[in-house]
């Protein structure tokens, strides 16, 4: 949610890292608006969509700025977004951990939520 109250929506990059279906780690700059939403409400939905199956799925769940130096170091080593391609500064780079609550699957005209 922005300044305004609107939620913000933003086209990222694949996960940088998943632990199975419940947490995805993302990529960005720390200064970005995107950022500035999360560490004021850490509500957020992660959307994916198989546009050749015409199947989606929502996940819901809450985004936090990352502080665990391991996993940052770890995608700070493997970065490789063109965004970042002039190398990555510690001091600007972010790592942005989504937790999964539940997910809502649609395929074959028929929507599933499943608890995570």
């Amino acid at each position: 949610i922005d300044d305004a109250g609107y939620p913000t929506v933003k086209v990222v990059r694949s996960p940088r890292k998943r632990d199975g279906l419940k947490t995805m780690y993302f990529t960005t700059h720390n200064n970005t608006q995107m950022v500035k939403s999360y560490r004021a409400n850490q509500q957020a939905m992660v959307y994916f969509m198989d546009e050749a199956r015409f199947q989606t799925a929502s996940f819901y769940g809450t985004m936090t700025v990352e502080t665990d130096p391991t996993i940052i170091q770890e995608l700070m080593e493997t970065e490789n977004a063109p965004v970042f391609a002039k190398g990555v500064d510690p001091k600007t780079y972010c790592v942005l951990r989504f937790t999964a609550d539940k997910v809502k699957f649609f395929s074959n005209m028929t929507t599933e939520v499943i608890d995570l």
